[in-house]
């Protein structure tokens, strides 16, 4: 996929982001260890079917952002969602999400429900069942990386290529690591916004005060139906973990569980994930 790089100016900081087509917009962001480009399989087929994809980068994982993250909670990147819908649109808009993004996008529905039509989440459970795949010892076991990465010094040594390269092998067995996924980690700013990510998990003081209203909402079941897909074979997050992902949905929505397909499914099953999406978004 030929993406042009764009800035999309919001309120809150100008967001760098590749973009292809034309069309009515769909926003798609990434995960971790990931790159907007991973987006590429699954935006030829939307550009083909008419549709404009717009796939931002994560604060802080880009250049010119690697110093605009003083926080890392989920909710920081929720409302630069919505800063970036409000930015696109007069109007709603299509919102796709992978890994982190799919929490970005979940909790981009249920705080501002305004600013999305049809939310698509990939590889991780709904935010208001989330908590629910913590009580499983196995699932702890598969997000060793998780507990590893809050540990100064031994994160940062081992946040690099053979990590990063065993959990693409071991989430989307037999789908090797794209090269600017590569480059985007080997930069030790995206190392460090990214490890941000995950210790806000545990550390508050990495959550932005002037949002803590939201948290109210923010872990709620989103009043707007959702499309969650999971990979049959995803070695993060398996397919079980989803069996009580209703509790965490608005009426209306669906869980798929994709055969054939790892944790990137969007690579693993372009075709099958895009007949999905295609499908909702309809």
């Amino acid at each position: 996929m030929d993406f042009e790089e764009i800035v999309i100016p919001t309120e809150r900081l100008a967001v760098p982001a590749l973009a292809a087509g034309e069309g009515p917009i769909v926003v798609c962001w990434h995960g971790f260890p990931d790159h907007p480009a991973s987006f590429g399989p699954l935006a030829e087929r939307l550009v083909a079917a008419g549709r404009r994809v717009v796939a931002p980068f994560l604060r802080g994982h880009h250049p010119s952002t690697f110093d605009q993250m003083p926080f890392g909670d989920g909710l920081t990147l929720a409302v630069d969602a919505a800063a970036v819908n409000a930015a696109l649109s007069d109007g709603p808009l299509d919102v796709i999400g992978h890994d982190i993004g799919a929490g970005v996008a979940g909790r981009l529905a249920a705080i501002r429900p305004d600013l999305v039509r049809r939310v698509i989440t990939m590889s991780v459970p709904p935010p208001a069942a989330l908590r629910n795949i913590f009580a499983d010892p196995a699932q702890q076991q598969r997000f060793f990386y998780l507990f590893m990465f809050q540990v100064p010094g031994v994160a940062e040594s081992l946040l690099n290529d053979t990590l990063i390269d065993y959990l693409w092998r071991t989430w989307s067995p037999g789908l090797e690591v794209p090269e600017y996924v590569r480059a985007m980690y080997a930069d030790p700013k995206v190392k460090a916004n990214a490890l941000k990510l995950y210790r806000a998990n545990f550390d508050r003081a990495l959550h932005d005060p002037e949002l803590a209203e939201l948290a109210r909402v923010s872990e709620k079941p989103a009043e707007v139906p959702m499309l969650v897909l999971a990979g049959a074979e995803d070695g993060c997050i398996t397919p079980e973990n989803y069996a009580d992902a209703a509790a965490g949905l608005a009426a209306g929505s669906r869980v798929e569980i994709v055969a054939d397909a790892g944790h990137f499914l969007q690579l693993d099953r372009p075709d099958e994930v895009a007949a999905l999406a295609l499908g909702w978004l309809r």
